[in-house]
C-alpha cells in the first residue's frame, strides 16, 4: 500500500509543477509578501528615528500575516482542483482501472496537498524572514519616549516563533477545506469558486463575531497570530490572549476542522459512481 501511494504522491507533484499557473502563484506570492513589508509602515504613517528603527520581527509580522493570506487562496485554488480536476478531464476513470484503491488515490491526495501547503508556507517564510532581517533591527524593542527595552531580543524572538507555529495547523485546515469541496462537484471550475467563495465569506464573516466566536473559527488564528506579533515589535500590547494561549486552541480547532474534513470527504468521493 505505502508504495502505491508513494507512486501516486510521486505522479501528483509531477502534475502540480508542470502547471505554469503554479510558478505564477509563487511570483504572486512572494511579490505580494515582500509588498507588505515595504509598504504597510509607509502607509500606516511610521517613521523611523535616531532612537527607534523599524524592527525585524514587525517587518516580518507584516510580510507573513499578508503573504500568508495569499498564500493560503493558493493553497485553496489547487486544494479545489485535486478531485474535481480529476472527473472534469476524465482521467479519474484511467486512474481508477489501475491496481490501486480509492484510499490509496484519496491519502496520496491529502500527502500532495500537505506538500503544497509546506510549501507555500516555507516560501513565505523564506521571503519575510530574509527581507525583515536585512531591513529591520533584531535587536530588542525599544520605547522611544521613554529610551526603555520594553521587549529582549530573546523574548520577540520567542514570540515570532510562537507566532509562526500558530499559524500552520490553521493554514493547512484550507487545504483540507479544498479536498472536501473537491469532491462535491465534477467541475473544477465550480469547484475553486465554490471553494474560494466559501472561504471568504467565513473569513469576512469571522471578522463581525465576538472574541468567543471567532475562536471557533479555523481561519482566524493566522489573522490573530501575526497581528499580535506586529503588535509585539510595535510595543503596543503585551501578551497573547489567555483563554487561546491555556487551551492551545490554535492547535485544537484547525484540528478538529481537518478531523472533519477528511472523513467526509471520503466518505464522499467513495461513494461517487465511477464508470469506465
Amino acid at each position: 500500500m505505502m508504495a502505491r501511494i508513494g507512486r501516486l504522491t510521486a505522479a501528483e507533484f509531477l502534475k502540480l509543477f508542470s502547471q505554469p499557473f503554479l510558478y505564477i502563484t509563487l511570483v504572486v506570492v512572494v511579490a505580494s509578501t515582500l509588498g507588505a513589508e515595504v509598504f504597510r509602515p509607509i502607509f500606516s504613517g511610521q517613521r523611523e528615528t535616531v532612537w527607534k528603527t523599524f524592527g525585524a520581527v514587525q517587518l516580518f509580522a507584516y510580510g507573513f500575516q499578508f503573504g500568508l493570506k495569499i498564500a493560503t487562496y493558493v493553497l485553496l485554488i489547487f486544494s479545489s482542483m485535486m478531485f474535481a480536476g480529476e472527473f472534469d478531464r476524465g482521467t479519474i476513470k484511467n486512474l481508477l482501472t489501475r491496481p490501486i484503491t480509492r484510499l490509496d488515490f484519496f491519502i496520496a491526495k491529502c500527502v500532495t496537498v500537505g506538500g503544497l501547503a509546506v510549501m507555500l508556507f516555507g516560501a513565505v517564510f523564506y521571503v519575510s524572514a530574509v527581507y525583515a532581517l536585512g531591513r529591520g533591527d533584531v535587536g530588542p524593542v525599544w520605547d522611544d519616549s521613554q529610551f526603555i527595552i520594553q521587549r529582549s531580543t530573546q523574548e520577540i524572538l520567542a514570540h515570532a516563533r510562537k507566532a509562526v507555529f500558530m499559524s500552520f495547523v490553521a493554514f493547512l485546515a484550507a487545504g483540507f477545506l479544498g479536498i472536501l469541496v473537491s469532491n462535491l462537484t465534477e467541475s473544477s471550475g465550480y469547484a475553486v469558486s465554490f471553494g474560494l467563495g466559501l472561504f471568504l465569506v467565513a473569513d469576512l464573516g469571522t471578522g463581525m463575531l465576538l472574541d468567543r466566536a471567532k475562536q471557533k473559527m479555523f481561519m482566524y488564528y493566522p489573522t490573530y497570530a501575526f497581528e499580535k506579533l506586529a503588535q509585539f515589535g510595535e510595543g503596543t500590547t503585551t501578551r497573547w490572549s489567555p483563554d487561546i494561549d491555556a487551551h492551545l486552541l490554535y492547535l485544537l480547532v484547525p484540528a478538529l476542522y481537518i478531523a472533519a474534513f477528511i472523513p467526509l470527504a471520503f466518505s464522499i468521493f467513495r461513494r461517487r459512481p465511477i464508470t469506465a
